[in-house]
């Protein structure tokens, strides 16, 4: 589990690159759903500003930390205790900075037009029904087989190619794994309907609306979707040490060197804010 956080940064040699960038990808990711004219964007840009160098500022040092303890951890044959704890914490950095975007989002959305409103809230359908045309279509044995394909992908970026026992354990894993995918649209629909319900009221205080949706969203999932979640991050926990664990020579120094070399590009990455 605790080896996600750097499997989302991208390669090693492109993460300062990659970050360098990010404000570019997320003004991309936003122009898929809602057009803003030019005071708007400017003003996205200047709060986006802030956004990253709060995160190069308070968050990228806290990911120097998460790296060198997960050096640790390998030395100490990853014990599920230390890495179920890794885990928490990358999902500890990851809602900091959901919360953070949150707050741009809503400081935009402010400035929305109604027309503006009205399409950012077709985008989110028009999204919502792709998602639901391409994965409900998948057989349970089609699903299972694109989330062991991911797994693979993911874990071969760190550590090469996987040995035949990995391979096995990695299918064992998927086998008993909750099928999440029907619940995760199912509750993205109810959630765009209850979003679109504040948005096109627009009622005075309308963010504090929003902050409260997605505050109880969680308490809001169907119990068999919350058993579902905690019973494959379990899966997910325990796949992830056993592949570890039984890792080649060549595999751990391609992993240590991975890890190294992100730790490093990170903390340059920090580095250059102080001197901003």
């Amino acid at each position: 589990m605790w080896c996600t956080i750097v499997v989302t940064l991208g390669g090693c040699s492109a993460t300062q690159f990659i970050y360098n960038r990010v404000d570019i990808l997320i003004r991309w990711y936003l122009d898929d759903y809602v057009s803003l004219d030019r005071e708007q964007q400017a003003r996205f840009d200047n709060g986006l500003e802030e956004l990253l160098e709060w995160h190069r500022r308070e968050e990228l040092p806290e990911y120097v930390i998460l790296l060198d303890d997960a050096q640790r951890i390998l030395d100490d044959g990853v014990p599920l205790d230390d890495t179920r704890l890794m885990a928490e914490r990358i999902e500890a950095a990851a809602l900091r900075f959901q919360d953070q975007f949150l707050e741009l989002l809503l400081r935009t959305g402010e400035e929305l037009r109604p027309e503006q409103r009205e399409d950012f809230i077709e985008a989110l359908l028009a999204k919502q029904e792709e998602f639901e045309a391409d994965r409900l279509e998948r057989s349970d044995e089609e699903y299972r087989a694109d989330v062991a394909e991911r797994f693979d992908k993911q874990l071969k970026r760190y550590l090469g190619p996987m040995t035949d026992a990995q391979t096995d354990r990695i299918r064992d894993a998927v086998s008993q794994m909750t099928r999440l995918d029907h619940f995760w649209l199912e509750d993205r629909r109810v959630w765009i309907a209850d979003l679109s319900t504040i948005l096109l009221a627009a009622e005075p205080g309308w963010p504090d609306q929003v902050r409260a949706l997605i505050a109880a969203r969680e308490d809001a999932l169907l119990p068999a979707y919350r058993d579902g979640i905690e019973h494959n991050g379990e899966i997910i926990l325990l796949l992830s040490r056993d592949v570890l664990n039984a890792r080649t020579d060549k595999q751990d120094k391609k992993l240590r060197g991975r890890l190294q070399a992100l730790r490093d590009d990170l903390a340059a990455l920090a580095a250059q804010s102080i001197t901003l």
